[in-house]
């Protein structure tokens, strides 16, 4: 898929990290930081949308000064208290580039593929949103507070959410104004299941591990290292895929203060 300009994208990248004892999105992998990993991966997906980055208060100086030379076009914006006002900074700091669709993407999913990425922008059609998804490959078991089994799920009807997701950017609006924003809400997909909004899900054809732990790190690299997909290249420049290495330009970056 090309480039569609009604589309913008936000990398959520607010956490905290505390399983993980630091900031964990600027642990290495390969020559680049985790964070620059889903970074570039979103770059090869949509080479000109417009990206938000959206990184706690403590660390917009840090990622700035990290970003500014290799990394074009990326407006980064401070967190919220939640994970959810984060996204909605994030959503709000590219919705004046005249989009019409918006994919959120965990900075902490640095492998992700770009085919993933653009799969899940297109299967939305005339849903309201679209997420990537992992079938479980586990049994499944529903457990009360004491540890319990309650009943064992039928794994078939079962998928593991991941990221990116992508929703209209009306449908994303009006579940912020007319849904339950009050609560907490593991993913954006869940508010507007809540509202009975459509989202789709498409089955990842790439490993998309989430990086939450020390382990996870140890994990990624060696896969990483397996992987077809390239790497950020050693000078910061995006390439579009691995058949085709025209270099992007892109614009400089937005501080947003």
């Amino acid at each position: 898929m090309s480039y569609c300009p009604e589309v913008g994208i936000v990398c959520v990248a607010g956490g905290r990290g505390e399983r993980f004892g630091g900031d964990k999105l600027a642990a290495s992998l390969g020559t680049r930081t985790v964070l620059e990993c889903s970074l570039f991966a979103l770059r090869q997906a949509f080479p000109s949308a417009p990206l938000s980055l959206v990184v706690p208060a403590d660390r917009v100086q840090f990622w700035r000064e990290r970003l500014e030379a290799d990394w074009d076009g990326i407006r980064c914006v401070e967190g919220g208290a939640r994970r959810q006002d984060s996204v909605r900074r994030g959503v709000e700091a590219v919705a004046d580039q005249g989009i019409e669709i918006v994919a959120i993407h965990d900075g902490a999913r640095p492998l992700v593929h770009p085919e993933d990425i653009r799969a899940t922008v297109e299967k939305i059609g005339t849903a309201d949103g679209c997420i990537l998804g992992q079938p479980a490959a586990d049994t499944v078991k529903q457990v009360d507070a004491r540890g319990v089994v309650l009943e064992t799920l039928p794994r078939q009807a079962i998928v593991l959410a991941q990221t990116p997701q992508a929703f209209r950017l009306e449908a994303l609006r009006r579940a912020w104004v007319a849904g339950d924003f009050e609560r907490e809400w593991t993913d954006e997909a869940a508010l507007l299941e809540s509202m009975g909004m459509q989202v789709v899900v498409v089955i990842a054809r790439h490993p998309n591990p989430k990086l939450t732990t020390e382990g996870d790190l140890v994990l990624l690299r060696a896969l990483g290292a397996r992987l077809e997909t390239p790497m950020p290249p050693a000078d910061g420049s995006c390439v579009v895929s691995s058949r085709n290495e025209e270099k992007i330009d892109a614009l400089p970056i937005i501080d947003d203060e």
